[in-house]
């Protein structure tokens, strides 16, 4: 016994003493191992240069918005979405005029809110009358959804919320 020598009451403290500070190791070192299981990084890798370009970025949009540019969906109407593939259809408009040779590409990012676990971007189709693609939707509950437009190598966006059932 390593404590045999002390009074049998002070020999129960320090055994109380001795085993709450092996299980409070104990627990660091699970708590330490399940953050780097799990670890997920920041929400975008490039965050300084998007700093950067911040400004430029709003002045783009505000710029193209002011030229009259606006970005429609088929899902703008559809209150829950379903579960599975679902085709989404983006139309750009330039003063209410169906404009879609003016975008260079069409993107589709779904997010969720402060995880980069989930997040996945997907590449439209341009087509006559717009952009099309069809979007897996894996996972129950809400999304953030942004759009973006390359318009003569400005960035146009618009974001919004989804609903998956």
């Amino acid at each position: 016994m390593m404590f045999k020598e002390l009074h049998p009451s002070l020999r129960n403290a320090m055994y109380v003493v001795l085993f709450s500070f092996t299980a409070l190791v104990a627990a660091t070192f699970y708590t330490i191992r399940l953050t780097y299981k799990n670890f997920e990084p920041v929400m975008d890798k490039n965050y300084y240069e998007i700093g950067l370009n911040y400004e430029k970025a709003i002045e783009n949009q505000k710029e193209l918005l002011k030229e009259g540019y606006l970005i429609k969906t088929n899902w703008d109407n559809q209150v829950l979405l379903p579960m599975g593939e679902s085709e989404i259809s983006v139309q750009l408009e330039k003063n209410g005029t169906l404009t879609n040779q003016n975008a260079k590409s069409m993107i589709v990012y779904l997010e969720r809110n402060a995880t980069t676990k989930n997040t996945a971007h997907f590449n439209l189709t341009p087509t006559a009358n717009g952009f099309v693609g069809k979007i897996p939707l894996l996972e129950k509950g809400t999304w953030n959804l942004r759009l973006v437009a390359d318009i003569d190598g400005k960035s146009f966006e618009r974001e919004g919320k989804i609903s998956v059932k």
